[in-house]
């Protein structure tokens, strides 16, 4: 809220619409505080008022009122502005968020190591998803005997992208089912660590 003036008794609020004669909207109001008994005048007769008033008196009225039209107009705009630049944001979110759970398929051979386990044993898998937070690969069920593969666990993986660039990043075991093929896991990981060279190759690829 805005505080335009304080109105006592036979005091009167007024904009410019009785200067020009105009219908148009009006682009500023009131709002009473507290309960109030309000007289509606009609144009016809403010404007007959504000000619009765004396010079000076007059002058001083439509400056002042010039002036809340002109300070109503700037908050306006600024508040227009300010709405357009929080539509601007959220859909800059709403953007930002469907590119994080995007998931894009893919085909794609990796390397992948026990973190949780100090294994030195490196073993290969299959990439059928990638999002800029995670994994869904498949690796085979006979892995799973040589370091532990239950959710919690993380891995050093290894990507390479098409474009030749490899990154390595820390992801930790989500999820783990039964792939539709016989003697295989599909397992769901989540990135822990990922370096920001590695971070700009992943949105790179995830580009459409």
């Amino acid at each position: 809220i805005i505080p335009l003036a304080t109105l006592g008794r036979g005091e009167v609020f007024g904009e410019m619409t009785f200067f020009n004669f105009l219908l148009e909207p009006r682009s500023a109001s009131v709002e009473a505080l507290d309960d109030v008994d309000l007289e509606v005048w009609h144009p016809a007769r403010l404007s007959e008022e504000y000619k009765n008033m004396p010079p000076i008196l007059g002058y001083i009225a439509k400056q002042t009122l010039n002036r809340l039209l002109r300070m109503n107009r700037i908050v306006d705009d600024l508040t227009s502005k300010k709405r357009q630049k929080k539509e601007e944001r959220i859909a800059a979110e709403k953007k930002a968020d469907k590119r994080e759970y995007y998931r894009k398929k893919w085909d794609q051979k990796f390397l992948y190591s026990s973190v949780t386990h100090s294994s030195e044993l490196s073993l290969y898998g299959v990439i059928k998803d990638i999002s800029a937070t995670g994994l869904g690969v498949e690796v085979a069920a006979s892995n799973a005997l040589k370091f532990s593969h239950n959710p919690g666990n993380k891995f050093k993986v290894s990507i390479q992208f098409p474009s030749g660039n490899t990154i390595s990043v820390v992801a930790i075991i989500r999820s783990v089912k039964d792939s539709k093929i016989p003697g295989r896991l599909f397992l769901g990981l989540e990135f822990t660590e990922i370096s920001r060279d590695a971070n700009k190759h992943l949105k790179f690829f995830m580009m459409p």
